[in-house]
């Protein structure tokens, strides 16, 4: 009798146990759903001239043949997208829901390039792993599986973004405007500073690899959202006070932290990185871990590859004469800044920012896209010329230009 008892206090020990471990699963699954569909809102909200207009920045399609969305189908469509959030989050099986708000994503970023923005592309695969759980309470298995994909895409954005730093661009301009603010209040750190930015890249690459590891995961989580509190200081308010858009997207990957990696459950590296018998997982490795280091060769976009204020993104300016500002309408030739007789920049990183409140895509082909809609407008086509500077780690090309008939 003694024996039985000891055996069914095992089982069922062990059965609460297994019963924990699919409760915490799933409670961090909801929070992962609900923080991900809010900050996805709240950006979607702060950029809606980015997806309904009123905007002159042009749009750049992923093909001339595709439709224009026009002013009533793409209201229509971005308020869709709210009801279709907010059904999501309170469904008990929100999967199809969230599998039509990526539908209307998708349809909405092949008909402009620009809404490809590094908050979108992660928060639409942060959402379409969440599409593949069952949300059945029961299955262990699956959440276990949906958490580790987004384990994948969270450690995978902080190496690359880590390796996207390691270049004398970041360390020279980009870090030192990041820390402006504290120069400003402490001019004496300004060497030290220096000297830490020649070290941030590999600090991010090694926290980002040890969130993976069981021996070196709390360091990492810690250094985690302090990078992330630190980068909160340096963007808001109080400091620059930039790009507000990114504010939502640096707080949230500071919660998914917290969800993914504090207190979680026993998982190993080879867990993450590489699944064969999930299709799906091995396409989040292709998506993440891999392609991403084409863009070191210029093969792959840096948007997707979490090169954002990394130094290692191409840049470019649209010049006019005074006959082709002259040309324009008011509301773009508005923008240009006289530089010197007969020459006017339009900046582009500038203008989208004050038009639809997110960065330009700073690829070639976009910017090339650009420029054609502006010498669209021109009564000479021959007054402009677009100077593009990539950035990349190998085979960069520093500049280039082109004229109207060019592009």
């Amino acid at each position: 009798m003694g024996q039985q008892r000891r055996e069914t206090e095992i089982k069922v020990h062990s059965g609460s146990r297994q019963a924990g471990v699919v409760d915490v699963a799933a409670s961090r699954l909801f929070w992962l759903k609900t923080i991900v569909l809010l900050v996805f809102c709240i950006g979607l909200s702060m950029s809606s001239a980015l997806w309904i207009g009123p905007r002159t920045y042009p749009l750049a399609p992923v093909s001339s043949m595709l439709p224009v969305i026009d002013e009533a189908a793409a209201r229509g469509l971005y308020a869709a997208l709210f009801v279709l959030a907010v059904i999501a989050l309170v469904a008990p099986k929100p999967r199809w829901f969230i599998a039509a708000f990526l539908a209307v994503m998708a349809v909405f970023c092949l008909t402009d390039q620009t809404r490809w923005q590094p908050w979108v592309f992660q928060y639409s695969f942060l959402l379409a792993a969440l599409t593949l759980h069952s949300w059945n309470g029961a299955d262990a298995e699956g959440a276990g599986r949906t958490l580790n994909i987004i384990r994948l895409i969270v450690a995978s954005t902080y190496i690359y973004s880590g390796l996207q730093k390691i270049n004398p661009n970041f360390v020279e301009n980009d870090f030192p405007w990041i820390v402006q603010p504290i120069v400003n209040v402490l001019p004496s750190a300004a060497g030290l500073l220096h000297g830490f930015g020649v070290v941030v890249p590999f600090v991010q690459v090694a926290f980002g690899a040890g969130l993976l590891t069981r021996r070196f995961r709390r360091a990492s989580l810690i250094a985690a959202v302090a990078m992330h509190v630190f980068i909160l200081a340096m963007f808001g308010p109080l400091g620059l006070d930039w790009n507000p858009i990114v504010w939502p997207w640096t707080a949230a990957m500071a919660i998914f932290d917290i969800l993914l990696f504090s207190e979680a459950p026993d998982f190993s590296w080879r867990q993450i990185v590489w699944s064969r018998h999930d299709p799906c997982h091995v396409a989040a490795v292709v998506l993440f871990a891999m392609l991403p280091a084409l863009s070191f060769f210029n093969l792959w976009d840096s948007y997707l590859s979490s090169a954002l204020y990394s130094g290692n993104l191409t840049e470019a300016q649209i010049y006019l004469s005074d006959a082709g500002k002259a040309s324009l309408p008011a509301a773009i030739a508005s923008r240009l800044v006289h530089t010197s007789p007969d020459t006017n920049v339009l900046n582009l990183q500038r203008w989208a920012i004050e038009d639809l409140n997110v960065t330009p895509y700073p690829e070639s082909r976009v910017y090339r896209a650009i420029a054609r809609d502006v010498c669209g407008r021109l009564r000479d086509p021959t007054q402009l010329v677009l100077i593009v500077r990539e950035q990349r780690m190998f085979f960069a090309r520093p500049e280039l230009g082109y004229r109207c008939s060019q592009l």
